[in-house]
């Protein structure tokens, strides 16, 4: 059972991981009304691309968070939340998304030009799809990890410490009537 909650934590990382980088490259898709980037300064000002970035990143976090509670969360006291296993899966979905990031940027000869600012906050930009959204779904998780361990903790424990038979009692305090612990040598009592 143990690997196995080890394994759904690890594939549960990874599919939350490659499932926010879908959601936050959607949602960068979208964009804001065009009103509102000319009051700004234009869509490639860094306030709007900070401005989306930290909105797509509070949502990426918040599914996280649930997410990975849901995830992590313990039925009982002795299952601990694999959060290192879920971090792993993090991580390794993130290194397959930088390699793929890597190839689509390599092959797009237009993206060579986008300056320094796209690349880091939008989320649709390759290689990093957005720096941002990496912190926000590892914050989400390592909270998330936090409260399941908390819940953890505040379970009754299912461990149940055997109570000795009447009869076991009864022997053992019998047998705790009869020796002596005062005088190595007293004699017995009689009987």
């Amino acid at each position: 059972m143990k690997a196995a909650r080890r394994s759904i934590a690890f594939i549960s990382g990874a599919l939350l991981f490659s499932m926010c980088i879908g959601a936050a490259m959607k949602y960068a898709s979208i964009g804001l009304p065009r009103h509102v980037y000319l009051s700004l300064g234009g869509r490639n000002s860094l306030q709007v691309m900070l401005g989306e970035a930290l909105a797509i990143v509070a949502v990426l976090f918040v599914v996280a968070l649930v997410w990975g509670y849901l995830t992590l969360r313990p039925e009982r006291r002795r299952h601990r939340p694999y959060v290192s296993w879920m971090m792993a899966g993090v991580g390794t979905a993130w290194a397959g998304w930088l390699i793929y990031g890597a190839f689509t940027f390599a092959l797009e000869p237009r993206s060579y030009s986008a300056p320094l600012q796209t690349m880091l906050l939008s989320s649709s930009a390759a290689p990093l799809f957005g720096s941002l959204n990496v912190l926000g779904v590892v914050g989400g998780v390592w909270l998330a990890g936090m409260l399941a361990t908390r819940k953890q903790l505040s379970l009754p424990t299912t461990r149940s410490r055997r109570r000795p038979s009447k009869s076991a009692a009864a022997a053992e305090a019998e047998h705790d009537s009869v020796l002596s612990t005062l005088d190595p040598h007293a004699a017995l009592p009689p009987r």
